[in-house]
């Protein structure tokens, strides 16, 4: 019985050998397909490119001209309102400050600001919810020039994740190759208006 059912194995495998060896013509190619449809949510478009990252949440005062408190005696401080300096600003956001202190445009120096003319003038600013103060201090008599400007600029953190989120915005902008002391590296880096 085996011998039986071997040859009847051999013989199917010789003529599955035959039919496949056999070969003929190709034939000529079918027609082509209709084109499909496309899908619910219509024709897919073109991948746009890439876009800088934003600074929507970047706020930037204009020039703001002083108005001292006291001038002549060595001291004064001014200040302005902000709304967008809240207490939650104060614990994760980063202010940085500037001063035109010539008024001529030429230089525009990063606060803290220290210089000399006629003995130590220091210029200084910081926040307080709802407002920015500036100062200055000299170690004589002194009054400011006429034409000193200030401004400044608002980085609210971009996750409140971070346990340190000032330190973490002033990590990315250095990362970033910001050097926040530079007014232009800043204006440059958050496309403000210099």
């Amino acid at each position: 019985m085996k011998t039986i059912s071997k040859i009847k194995y051999g013989i199917i495998l010789a003529v599955i050998a035959f039919f496949v060896s056999c070969k003929g013509e190709i034939g000529p190619a079918g027609p082509a397909g209709a084109d499909g449809k496309d899908g619910t949510n219509g024709i897919d478009g073109v991948d746009g490119t890439d876009g800088q990252d934003g600074n929507a949440n970047v706020t930037a005062s204009g020039w703001i001209t002083p108005t001292w408190s006291a001038t002549g005696s060595g001291y004064g401080d001014f200040s302005v309102n902000e709304a967008e300096i809240t207490t939650d600003f104060m614990n994760t956001g980063v202010v940085l400050s500037y001063t035109d202190w010539t008024g001529l445009g030429q230089y525009i120096y990063a606060l803290p600001y220290t210089f000399q003319d006629g003995g130590t003038v220091s210029v200084n600013f910081n926040m307080q919810a709802g407002k920015i103060r500036w100062w200055f201090n000299a170690d004589h008599n002194y009054t400011p020039n006429a034409g000193a400007k200030f401004r400044y600029v608002l980085i609210p953190a971009s996750s409140s994740k971070s346990a340190n989120p000032q330190q973490e915005i002033l990590y990315n902008l250095d990362k970033a190759g910001v050097d926040v002391n530079n007014y232009y590296d800043v204006c440059t880096y958050f496309d403000i208006e210099p």
